[in-house]
């Protein structure tokens, strides 16, 4: 009788990566959270550039009314929270979800109203126009467009 054959050997290899993680170094979880906020900074005028453009493009549909515009709007808002939600602006943010929320509701109930749609144009445009702060005054127009939602716009 033959005698088993030897289990093969297993060697850990380690690699030069597996050395160069285990050296201590790099940064501090600190520096690279205040180096991520600086490279959003540096984008920061860039994108307050293409959300200027954008509520452009909203108060122009406003004023010219086209028919069926609704997915147009709801993209549009929806790209306005996306960008807002980058740059961590709350009160843009907030306008920008309430007019996704409102364009939803409209369409849903087949009840469009542009005033609707008007009003949080002119908000946005309003935080825009402060430098996308808040303060009381924009709490006020918040605090607005969500009645707007809460109530339903009425066809118009």
């Amino acid at each position: 009788m033959t005698a088993a054959p030897e289990p093969p050997r297993i060697r850990k290899v380690r690699t030069s990566l597996q050395r160069q993680m285990a050296r201590p170094g790099g940064i501090t979880i600190d520096e690279a959270v205040e180096r991520a906020e600086q490279g959003l900074e540096s984008h920061r005028d860039r994108i307050m550039g293409i959300l200027q453009a954008q509520v452009d493009l909203l108060n122009s549909l406003c004023r010219r009314r086209p028919p069926k515009a609704d997915s147009k709007i709801y993209a549009l808002a929806s790209a306005l929270v996306d960008l807002a939600g980058f740059l961590e602006i709350p009160p843009f943010y907030t306008a920008a979800y309430s007019l996704c929320e409102a364009t939803h509701q409209m369409t849903a109930a087949k009840t469009w109203s542009w005033p609707a749609v008007e009003v949080h144009a002119h908000a946005l445009t309003l935080i825009l126009a402060n430098d996308c702060n808040g303060g009381e005054a924009i709490d006020h127009l918040l605090a607005g467009l969500h009645a707007v939602v809460q109530r339903g716009a009425p066809a118009g």
